[in-house]
């Protein structure tokens, strides 16, 4: 169901908001909760679910619950494992709706100690590639009657939106865990292809829908939501050039130097001119020019992030012992005086470390130069 679809105002409020809660930088476990809490509040259900699929694709490998308290669960016992009504749903991979749970042809009844259950909605969540993650379970409506089709279509498009969220949580997860630099060029590109062009899908979905939409709060709740989706989208280009790592352990500095400026102006869009010295290798200790390549790496993480820069000049100088990387960016500036953030106290910290020193010089609405020296022989 495309969001469009969604008539009501109130309802597509409801599913924005639902959307919204779901805090796409928790962990795995804390998420999954969150989606299946969240989606039993967006229709009203009394109890909810959220089965996750085994690698058969057939069968549930976890059980989240929503409305069971621990001591209720801990007397049901066994976990379902995707049997009867909540295996038919896995296998259909679309939702079911049922008015009488016990009536229904393949149900085969709950175990002793588990709450009655009439009403029941069930719907898949589908991940960016297309695979069905799991499924969410609803049951019995706090006001009694039967679910509606909207009612399955909100959260179908629910469980579309919490898929997507799920791969981002499984990408971080894996990028946390994996040390090879090949699986994190991987997974990085992953990000780029498949999780940001699924964000552009929803975007385009929304914007869409404002066509079908007259009451102005809705719009302006949509247009707010597209905002953020473009400052994701911002936020998750600019991890990808965090994560990326470098292939080559023996390039040079100059060429390593390269490959960052080269990625700010090709992923993130921000022009970077580079002047190095040619031969700088030579006059570089190889403990100096890992920490220098850090230190750039995270000047201008810090200018994409921060600055609304569209342009930045880095210089790289030898004097005396010391090597000295300058870069100036145009962007929006900011008060120095006001207090470093993190990434300022990590790059003053570095220099210290190695002989040098870092400072910043900041007008607003005028940019921003920092002066980054360590000791080249170090």
């Amino acid at each position: 169901m495309a969001y469009h679809e969604i008539n009501d105002p109130e309802r597509l409020h409801a599913l924005i908001d639902a959307i919204l809660l779901i805090e796409a930088d928790a962990n795995l476990d804390g998420l999954l909760g969150t989606i299946v809490e969240t989606a039993s509040r967006l229709v009203g259900a009394q109890y909810g679910a959220l089965g996750v699929v085994a690698g058969d694709g057939m069968t549930l490998s976890r059980f989240i619950t929503y409305g069971i308290d621990e001591g209720t669960r801990a007397a049901i016992g066994i976990e379902p494992h995707g049997h009867g009504v909540l295996g038919e749903t896995v296998r259909r991979r679309e939702p079911l709706v049922i008015d009488e749970l016990s009536k229904y042809p393949s149900s085969v009844g709950v175990p002793a100690n588990h709450p009655p259950m009439k009403r029941f909605l069930g719907v898949p969540v589908t991940t960016g590639n297309g695979q069905i993650f799991g499924n969410l379970y609803l049951t019995d409506p706090l006001d009694g009657d039967p679910f509606s089709d909207e009612d399955a279509q909100l959260v179908a498009a629910f469980g579309r939106a919490a898929g997507l969220v799920i791969d981002q949580a499984t990408l971080r997860s894996h990028l946390r865990d994996l040390t090879l630099s090949e699986e994190r060029e991987r997974l990085a590109r992953d990000l780029h292809d498949t999780v940001i062009q699924r964000l552009f899908g929803v975007g385009l979905a929304l914007q869409i829908s404002l066509a079908s939409v007259l009451d102005d709060d809705v719009r302006t709740r949509i247009n707010n939501v597209l905002d953020e989706l473009d400052t994701t989208i911002h936020e998750i280009r600019t991890t990808i050039f965090e994560i990326d790592q470098e292939q080559a352990t023996d390039a040079t500095l100059q060429s390593r130097f390269g490959v960052l400026t080269n990625e700010v102006a090709n992923r993130l869009g921000v022009k970077a001119d580079l002047k190095i010295p040619t031969g700088i290798d030579d006059a570089i200790g190889p403990h100096c020019a890992h920490h220098t390549v850090q230190a750039l790496r995270e000047i201008l993480s810090n200018i994409v992030r921060h600055s609304e820069a569209s342009a930045v000049q880095i210089q790289v100088a030898v004097r005396d012992n010391l090597i000295e990387v300058v870069v100036r960016d145009n962007g929006v500036g900011f008060m120095p005086n006001l207090g470093p953030g993190r990434g300022l106290r990590n790059l003053a910290s570095r220099a210290r470390e190695l002989g040098g020193d870092c400072t910043i010089k900041s007008e607003i609405g005028r940019g921003t130069m920092v002066r980054w020296t360590a000791n080249r022989l170090d």
